[in-house]
């Protein structure tokens, strides 16, 4: 059976500090989520607002730094799964989007997820974090 997506809009925000950029979405879809965890599991929300991280600061550098912030500001269409994921720590939902994947090939990152394959036409699979179990 095959996935359903859900399509949103968000915004491209690149760090001043660092390499870290996001797309800001909608805090409504992390909160509606969240919600349908149980209780009784203390799943908390992230420290941030609701996003899709496209270079994650601290563990990934682009190759070719001239195209740093070249897309600032610009709106986002992302596909995204229903179906929340748990791990360890962390609750999330798989995000997809052609369009990260080029900004992530023309600053010379990869494009392959390594755990999860995505549904046909995507190459990443990228993701929205929910909630956490931090104590």
């Amino acid at each position: 059976m095959e996935e359903k997506l859900y399509p949103s809009i968000g915004t491209l925000r690149y760090s001043n500090e660092g390499y870290r950029l996001v797309v800001e979405v909608d805090q409504g879809i992390v909160d509606f989520y969240r919600s349908l965890i149980p209780k009784w599991m203390h799943v908390m929300g992230s420290r941030y607002r609701a996003h899709i991280t496209v270079v994650r600061e601290e563990k990934e550098e682009p190759v070719c730094k001239e195209h740093w912030n070249k897309y600032q500001g610009e709106e986002i269409e992302f596909f995204y799964s229903p179906v929340i994921h748990q791990g360890k720590v962390y609750y999330w939902l798989n995000c997809f989007c052609k369009r990260l994947e080029d900004i992530r090939l023309e600053l010379g990152l990869p494009v392959i997820s390594q755990y999860v394959i995505p549904p046909d036409g995507f190459s990443k699979v990228f993701h929205c974090t929910i909630g956490n179990m931090k104590i």
